[in-house]
């Protein structure tokens, strides 16, 4: 049995979520659909999951019912010790994390289909891996979010990055990547500069470390493989740690970080303006808008995040 659940709010396309329910119908047996009108429903969709004894879950919406279920997941443990393997395929644009765990396809449905065909043969759950959840605490109009990616810094006005499909594989999309990180650095570069104005500035203090302030063109804590446009995280070391890593609004960092976009590895060499690092926590301060899977948000009135690794989750990957 594999459970799936959905949200029709997460898509602005009424027909996309038409089309996951006629795929649904057509694979027969074996599936127990639940859609979330708001999200208590979740609770008592977990709970029928588990009376289903299913094999996987998967999440079809987006970043918010994501979080959510997560929240339900590791705060109230609807499975006791178990952990359940699930799928991600977000909504209309939230595709960030769908794709970090090999979703291709350019809808949803398209998506789920694979799931299900997978599933049907048996191969579904053959590549599994076990990822710490970032816990985002101070976050306007939620308090806390759970996920997997976090991004501050001036490169989030680049919405593109987040919201169209980021990545896949094939000589064009591999040529379109590069015309998208040359653009970004372009106008990055010509933009950076110093500035006092204290409202530009993020203060970081990770591992209860000394504080550190400045404008920066991005702050990333990250869970993940990549980052964004096929780009490698460093390989980590202790698998209880985030990936972070920040660049500061210069020429010359903003310069270095796109020659290892282009390079598709950001790897561990220590660069200038940059600070790469394994860590289990860290306090930001600032008011501007941030990213969480793809996701934008505000931070509440203190400006103050604290972002901490959370448990582990085990999710399917479709690649």
């Amino acid at each position: 049995m594999i459970a799936i659940l959905s949200s029709p709010d997460s898509f602005q396309n009424k027909n996309e979520m038409d089309k996951i329910r006629r795929i649904i119908k057509e694979e027969g047996s074996g599936i127990i659909h639940y859609e979330v009108k708001n999200f208590m429903d979740i609770g008592e969709a977990l709970s029928r999951f588990k009376q289903c004894d299913v094999s996987a879950i998967v999440i079809v919406g987006g970043q918010a019912l994501s979080s959510a279920t997560f929240e339900y997941m590791i705060d109230k443990r609807p499975f006791g010790a178990a952990k359940i393997p699930i799928a991600v395929l977000s909504g209309d644009e939230e595709r960030f994390i769908s794709q970090n765990f090999g979703a291709v396809a350019a809808h949803a449905h398209q998506d789920l289909q694979n799931i299900l065909r997978k599933h049907k043969s048996g191969v579904l759950l053959t590549h599994l891996v076990n990822t710490p959840l970032i816990k985002v605490e101070g976050v306007m109009h939620v308090g806390k979010l759970y996920g997997l990616y976090f991004c501050a810094g001036e490169i989030i006005s680049r919405k593109s990055l987040f919201k169209r499909v980021l990545y896949r594989s094939g000589f064009k999309q591999v040529l379109q990547n590069y015309m998208t990180i040359i653009k970004l650095l372009y106008k990055s570069y010509l933009g950076s500069k110093k500035s006092d104005d204290i409202d530009e500035m993020i203060r970081i203090n990770r591992n209860q470390r000394g504080a550190v302030i400045g404008r920066y063109f991005m702050v990333l804590l990250s869970s993940l493989d990549w980052m964004f446009l096929g780009t490698k995280f460093p390989v980590k070391k202790k698998e209880k740690s985030l990936n972070f890593i920040s660049v500061e609004n210069t020429k010359d960092a903003i310069l270095n970080t796109g020659k290892r976009l282009l390079k598709g590895s950001y790897g561990n060499q220590m660069l200038p303006g940059h600070v790469i690092a394994e860590i289990e926590h860290a306090r930001l301060v600032f008011n501007k808008k941030f990213v969480v899977d793809g996701c934008f948000y505000e931070t509440d009135l203190s400006g103050e995040l604290l972002i901490s690794t959370a448990d582990d989750l085990t999710f399917i990957r479709l690649d």
